[in-house]
């Protein structure tokens, strides 16, 4: 008995560096992108924000204040500044066609730090060209009175926008 216990522990040993270097979980690809709210003013605020991709020196990213921002790494809700909740995602759970629940790391006004950030719960619905997201829970609580907003795809999220 004790024999097969260390043989048991050995085995974790030997896998923990394995499974603390195991990559992290991507957003789905249909996810991916600059997504701004399905109304007028998301179809004005993606329009400055194409023009001034376009131009030389362009400060595209002061156009994304408001603006969902979704990498492969996770979803930045974009404020001032390039600041605003960063949730990066640590286990992605399909719930059928198009609909995630993604468990994810939070950071505020910066990307989350290793033993600092919170946790949260968000349930992504992707119907057609359009994308709903809610906060399902923060820090364990049950998130209330959030309703989801409708987003539409503006672009692409630029190579090297984020790391990851």
């Amino acid at each position: 008995m004790l024999r097969k216990a260390m043989i048991c522990l050995t085995g974790l040993a030997l896998a923990g560096p394995a499974l603390a270097s195991a990559p992290a979980p991507q957003m789905p690809a249909q996810m991916r992108g600059i997504w701004m709210v399905a109304n007028g003013a998301g179809k004005d605020q993606c329009n400055a924000y194409l023009a001034e991709l376009r131009r030389p020196r362009g400060d595209a990213r002061s156009r994304l204040v408001g603006s969902e921002v979704i990498s492969a790494r996770g979803l930045h809700s974009y404020a001032e500044y390039g600041e605003g909740n960063f949730y990066w995602a640590e286990r992605i759970v399909a719930l059928g066609k198009g609909k995630w629940r993604v468990h994810a790391l939070l950071g505020l006004d910066g990307p989350p730090e290793p033993g600092a950030a919170g946790k949260a719960v968000l349930v992504f619905n992707l119907e057609g060209a359009k994308l709903a997201y809610r906060i399902e829970s923060i820090g364990g609580a049950a998130s209330q009175g959030q309703s989801a907003r409708r987003y539409f795809r503006c672009a692409a999220v630029p190579a090297g926008f984020y790391a990851g």
